[in-house]
């Protein structure tokens, strides 16, 4: 998909240290921050290199690969290929389980930019990176996999974790911004990654926001519903994202996923990137789209962005939000129940939530 290039915009906040959420659709892609030096985690379209040219973008100094799913690296290439900006360190997860066109086209395309020298490194990801990762002010903190289950690769059974998945090892990256513990992103992760993890690190998951793994899909043979407590406990989140599209060839996030983070953070705000199938059918008329941030998003294209892209900007006073959390809130409490939903049901992020929070409930500093 190529998206339409917007005016890069004057306002200051675009020098602001901030971690944009992209909607790519069914798909995951992350940018960090520091004025106009980069970090990117994941690119599914070209909406990720998009928003960097809007934003003036001149070193992308680092780049992850949480994972090779066409939904995490099919935006890669160009996006490893523009001689606009400067290339740092590149990070890949790899795997030697997938043969796709997509995984194969970012081989070659890793290669050649070896080969003319326009990257500093291509390394591995694992949570023994040594040096900390740093784009100025944020870190990018990798959570999972450590070393030993990066090594044993993906594979049918291993008696140390269990069935190990390509899911399974998909690199969990924390983003701080100043210090602040910010997002956490996800990535994909299964039910025995999230047992490697809370086995090592449980009380430091912590983090503002959390960009739930799978897009609220199942999360392999574990329960559901325990899956999604655990994994929200550890991160014990002020805002959960689930980074979705909706073709149609998904339903989520899961009503059961849904259930699980509202038992372990029921003040949490829940955010989809698009507009969920079991909030607002795609036949119903386009809602209003007035309250989404400046960023790139692919669903505006079509008006199925729920929250669009969200932008988590460091300030003096804690995390500030764009979408603000108040007015998504009531942009999705205005939606038109989906057919056959009833009159006065609410759509399924706002079940058993606690009110719409106010502009300022949402600052703090981690």
């Amino acid at each position: 998909m190529t998206v339409p290039f917007l005016p890069r915009q004057s306002a200051s906040s675009e020098d602001d240290l901030a971690v944009t959420i992209l909607d790519v659709g069914h798909g995951n892609s992350a940018i960090v921050r520091d004025g106009q030096r980069c970090a990117v985690v994941d690119a599914a379209d070209d909406t990720t290199h998009a928003e960097l040219e809007r934003l003036g973008c001149t070193d992308l100094e680092e780049v992850i690969v949480s994972h090779v799913d066409n939904d995490h690296i099919a935006g890669m290439n160009r996006l490893l290929l523009d001689p606009r900006w400067s290339l740092g360190r590149v990070r890949v997860n790899t795997d030697a389980s997938k043969d796709t066109l997509a995984w194969r086209h970012l081989q070659e395309t890793l290669q050649l930019v070896a080969d003319d020298k326009r990257t500093t490194g291509i390394l591995p990801v694992s949570t023994d990176t040594g040096l900390p990762i740093r784009v100025g002010r944020a870190e990018l903190e990798v959570c999972h996999p450590r070393s030993l289950m990066a090594l044993s690769g993906p594979r049918t059974r291993d008696a140390r974790f269990g069935t190990v998945t390509s899911n399974t090892m998909s690199a969990v990256i924390r983003i701080h911004l100043d210090g602040a513990a910010a997002v956490l992103l996800a990535s994909d992760i299964d039910g025995v990654g999230l047992r490697d993890i809370l086995d090592r690190r449980s009380q430091q998951l912590c983090a503002d926001v959390l960009v739930f793994p799978h897009h609220g899909g199942l999360p392999g043979a574990m329960n559901p519903v325990e899956f999604a407590r655990s994994l929200t406990s550890a991160v014990d989140p002020r805002m959960v994202i689930f980074s979705m599209g909706t073709s149609g060839r998904t339903a989520n996030p899961r009503p059961e996923i849904i259930e699980g983070v509202r038992a372990a953070a029921p003040d949490a705000h829940i955010a989809c990137t698009q507009l969920s199938v079991h909030c607002h059918e795609a036949s119903s008329p386009p809602p209003p789209e007035g309250h989404l941030s400046k960023a790139m998003a692919r669903g505006r294209s079509t008006s199925r962005c729920c929250a669009g892209s969200i932008v988590i900007t460091r300030t003096e006073n804690g995390f500030q939000y764009a979408p603000p959390l108040s007015r998504h809130g009531e942009f999705v409490l205005a939606l038109e129940p989906r057919a056959g939903a009833g009159a006065g049901t609410l759509p399924l992020c706002r079940a058993g939530a606690s009110p719409i929070p106010n502009p300022a409930a949402g600052n703090s500093v981690r």
